[in-house]
Formats: C-alpha cells, sequence, structure tokens
C-alpha cells in the first residue's frame, strides 16, 4: 500500500488517551506539507480512565477508518494499552475491498499482528506522540518513503553481541515483545517459521524479558526462524540484586546457536525510531561493522 498526493489519513487513538492538541496540529501540519489530507477521528481526544475514550468509541473510530474508501492509511496517535481490548471485534469485510495502511508501534502491535494474520501488510514506525522530541531528519525521510514507496534502506553500526552472518532475508514479523508474549496461545498467535521475528520493548526489568524471551522459546517461535531482529530496550530498571546479565545475554542464551541476531536497530521506544514494513521481506545484511536494512 503506497500513499499518493491528496490521500485522506485517519488519526485515531486505539488504546490510551492522548490530549495534545498542540500535537495533533503538528501532526496534521506534517501530512499536509507531504501533500496529504487528514482528520481527526471524533472520539480520538476521549478520555475514559487509561482509554481515550471506551471501548466501543475507540473500536468505532478504527473500524469507520477501516470501512471508509477515502481514508488511505490510518495513523495511531500514541500507543499504551487498549488495543487488545478492540481487536477481536475488528471487521475486515469493507477494509478488503480498499486496503489501507496502519501505522504504529508498541501497544499497536496488538493490531499490527492482527492486519497480517488477515494478509495485510503494516508499518512499525513512529507515532505522532513522538513529535514532541526532535525527530532527526532521516527518521522522518524514511518514515515517509516507507508511507509512498512501501521501501525502507538505512544502515546502523553493529552491536558487539550481533552474531555472525553475511546476509539474511525473510518475511518480517513481529512488534513489541510484551504484546506479542500476550499472543501466545490466543487467536492472534503469530508464525515465525521461515520468517525474520523483531523485537523490542520499554521499562522491563531483566527478569521479564528472560521470562518473556523463554516463552517464546518453549512456544516453538525460535525453531525455523531465518533470524532474530532486536531493536531498542530502553529504560530497563535496576533491579536489587542485579539480575547478572545483560539482555543481550538473556536473548542469546535461549535462541538456537548459528540463529542470526542482531542487536542495536534503531527502532523502538526512541526518538530516532525507524520504520519496519511487517509482513514484507527484509533483507538484513552485515558488512565489516555496518548493518544494512532493506524492504
Amino acid at each position: 500500500m503506497c500513499l499518493q498526493q491528496n490521500d485522506l489519513v485517519a488519526l485515531v487513538s486505539p488504546a490510551g488517551y492522548f490530549s495534545d492538541k498542540q500535537i495533533v496540529n503538528q501532526t496534521q501540519a506534517l501530512l499536509q506539507k507531504w501533500g496529504l489530507r487528514s482528520y481527526i477521528a471524533p472520539n480520538a481526544l476521549k478520555q475514559a480512565g487509561h482509554f481515550a475514550g471506551t471501548d466501543d468509541e475507540r473500536l468505532s473510530d478504527l473500524q469507520t477508518a477501516m470501512d471508509s474508501p477515502e481514508v488511505k492509511m490510518i495513523w495511531a496517535l500514541r500507543g499504551g494499552y487498549g488495543s487488545i481490548r478492540i481487536v477481536d471485534q475488528l471487521d475486515f469485510t469493507k477494509f478488503k475491498d480498499n486496503p489501507k495502511l496502519l501505522v504504529g508501534f508498541s501497544d499497536i502491535t496488538i493490531l499490527h499482528q492482527k492486519f497480517q494474520q488477515e494478509g495485510y501488510e503494516s508499518l512499525h514506525a513512529l507515532m505522532p506522540v513522538q513529535l514532541k522530541n526532535k525527530i532527526p531528519k532521516e527518521v522522518i525521510k524514511q518514515t515517509k518513503k516507507a508511507m509512498f514507496e512501501n521501501h525502507i534502506s538505512y544502515n546502523f553500526d553493529t552491536n558487539g553481541f550481533t552474531t555472525d552472518f553475511t546476509e539474511v532475508s525473510g518475511k518480517v514479523t513481529g512488534g513489541n515483545l510484551a504484546n506479542l508474549y500476550s499472543l501466545l496461545g490466543t487467536n492472534l498467535d503469530f508464525d515465525t517459521a521461515g520468517k525474520i521475528l523483531f523485537i523490542e520493548d520499554v521499562g522491563e526489568q531483566l527478569y521479564n524479558i528472560d521470562r518473556m524471551i523463554i516463552g517464546l522459546k518453549h512456544a516453538g517461535k525460535f525453531k525455523g526462524l531465518k533470524a532474530l531482529l532486536a531493536g531498542q530496550f530502553t529504560d530497563i530498571p535496576d533491579n536489587e540484586p542485579a539480575f547478572g546479565k545483560t539482555f543481550e545475554e538473556i536473548i542469546l542464551e535461549h535462541v538456537p546457536s548459528g540463529l542470526p541476531v542482531i542487536f542495536d536497530a534503531p527502532i523502538g521506544h526512541i526518538t530516532a525510531n525507524y520504520p519496519l514494513i511487517l509482513g514484507k521481506n527484509l533483507t538484513i545484511t552485515k558488512q565489516n561493522d555496518t548493518i544494512h536494512l532493506s524492504q
């Protein structure tokens, strides 16, 4: 799905409460600069406790955008928590006649998995809530390229924990580790055989990361995997006593030997949050101390 000039973008809040109208205005100005039209979903700035409106209100906004033949992209204003409460009620009947691009990350991982289950690619990328920070120009450039051209191409420095490989390709799936872990054994459980699995997270204790990685291992998610791409694991709290392993060591302890494992991808809960097209073939190459991602 590639955007074109004058396409319509729906700004929705499928999960956590979002109230920053200034950021919404900034987002709409950016979209207008790109030659796109946009609208704010009726309930996007409402609050019902933790959530951006009630479950019914958030579902209504998302379903309306999915059903509209005019909307070409759905951009989540933020993540937080709440997508799991509405995902099972989504109806793809009209969407199939007019597919559109879903954009977001973190809690939006739940929706990404649903979209892939239905056979659609979606875009793991920055959300408007991050625009309160100064986003690097290259991130904006790559995000726009992904939206308009369904293509990404960027480099990052290899991490000392990255295993030895030259090149690996496969369809990429994944997202936020905690959300993926919550889907194990459910109707939204995901298939990783022959694919590249991407994971990232924020604010998780190392023992929680250990638990979730072991959960993925026991669920067979590393069997037949082409590669594991680890993004940013940020704001890991201190633990007393210290856990005794880094998150990289935890991951390497539980994945099969010989599996290409790539660390430090610039994707996740960071200002320089680069895009990744989920459900699309990804090629990862390693040359000396540089990793290149291409879709």
